[in-house]
């Protein structure tokens, strides 16, 4: 009777492996038919098969039906969802659901944040060689967002993905190199690594790129080479390499001079926010550059820059309430807006704030005040006027030296 028994256990295991077998070939159909669906963006249909396959212990459609949980693909967003998927998908070690676990660890996005869970998992991922988690890891260590700063440790994992000529790896090296963080700063290794995730199409190593040969920083420098990939960059949306090209355009840089094509890339730029083209268009049309000159549109593209903390947008600004230039004078907003520019160490910003107290424009008069703005302002290198000069003579008394070696006279009351 056992010898039978075990017979008949032993029939029930050998049949088993067929179906397991068949379950298997049928989880693997179904997932590819539905990454089929994906491509065809039939989403809802996708998800019915995911869902399926996922019921059938597939490790690639739990993370793929993960994946359309967590965009809201075929099915109404749920992140915790997305997360319990990715967890049973991690669970049988298949490295994009523990990727994409990391990342909900690493940013509390559907389970609670836990950075040494998401740790953890990226380090598991990249001792399997998997780039993408290497320069994840990496890159959390080199800016601290989750994990603790540690600029050795983002060297090295960084370092294991640019081996694989992973694109993003090699940009965070080239920002090591230029930096000198976790290595010794060298240009011309950050223009190699630039270069590496700039031939792959890259948009922000491109621009990084163009940075290093318009200032001729680890390159022989070139305006031509640093428009060429100001090029690249903003034909892909850049928006930093946008305003660098508008730039161009503007001053006859590495091309010939454009004011219809600086303005497109300006506003192209501005379109999606970026500060500095705020603020060369309300140049532009303060200066009348390429453009009809206009105080209104110079206040609002101004006040676009001001709002997101540019100094010299705020001092601008602040000048043009001072003097009543596209707005009614109003001395309390311009005190108000160079205190802004002047505590981030803007030197023209620092002096104007300065002149408020000396003049009691939009405060009292502060003569001890003044003194402290005047100075920090000539500590930061604002080099003063002829009327600046009879202030700080005023100030300082009658025997303040100018930078020239003449003395100035007193400014009277």
């Amino acid at each position: 009777m056992k010898k039978n028994f075990i017979l008949a256990v032993l029939c029930l295991v050998l049949t088993a492996w067929p179906v397991m077998a068949a379950e298997t070939e049928t989880a693997s159909s179904l997932v590819k038919e539905a990454q089929d669906l994906m491509e065809a963006e039939e989403y809802e249909a996708a998800v019915l098969l995911l869902k399926e396959a996922a019921e059938m212990g597939d490790a690639q459609a739990q993370n793929n039906l993960g994946n359309c949980y967590f965009n809201g693909q075929g099915i109404e967003k749920d992140e915790k969802q997305a997360a319990k998927y990715y967890q049973l998908s991690a669970s049988q070690g298949y490295i994009p659901a523990e990727y994409n676990l990391a990342l909900s660890y690493l940013h509390g996005v559907g389970v609670k944040q836990d950075p040494a869970k998401a740790e953890e998992l990226l380090k598991a991922c990249s001792d399997q060689g998997d780039a993408e988690a290497q320069c994840l890891l990496g890159s959390s260590y080199l800016y601290g967002e989750g994990l603790e700063r540690d600029d050795e440790e983002a060297v090295k994992y960084l370092k294991l993905a640019a081996e694989q000529r992973y694109a993003p790896a090699c940009f965070y090296l080239g920002v090591c190199f230029e930096n000198g963080w976790g290595v010794e700063q060298d240009y011309a290794e950050a223009a190699d690594y630039y270069k590496q995730a700039a031939d792959q199409g890259l948009d922000c190593a491109q621009y990084n790129l163009g940075l290093l040969y318009q200032y001729g920083n680890g390159v022989e420098q070139s305006y031509e080479k640093a428009f060429e990939y100001y090029s690249l960059s903003a034909e892909q949306g850049f928006p930093e390499a946008q305003t660098a090209l508008g730039f161009f355009y503007d001053q006859g840089l590495g091309t010939e001079q454009d004011y219809e094509k600086m303005l497109k890339y300006y506003n192209l730029a501005a379109e999606q926010g970026e500060v500095m083209a705020e603020f060369n268009l309300g140049c532009c049309y303060h200066d009348g550059t390429g453009v009809k000159q206009d105080y209104k549109e110079m206040i609002r593209y101004f006040e676009l820059a001001a709002d997101q903390g540019n100094a010299n947008a705020q001092f601008n600004l602040g000048f043009s309430y001072y003097i009543g230039e596209g707005v009614d004078q109003d001395y309390d907003k311009a005190f108000q807006l160079f205190q802004l520019a002047a505590e981030q160490g803007f030197p023209s910003a620092m002096f104007a704030y300065g002149d408020c107290y000396y003049l009691g424009k939009g405060v009292g008069k502060d003569l001890e005040k003044s003194a402290e703005w005047y100075q920090k302002a000539l500590d930061a290198g604002y080099e003063p006027d002829e009327e600046d000069q009879k202030h700080l003579a005023e100030v300082f008394g009658e025997d303040y030296t100018l930078i020239d070696g003449k003395k100035a006279d007193a400014a009277s009351e």
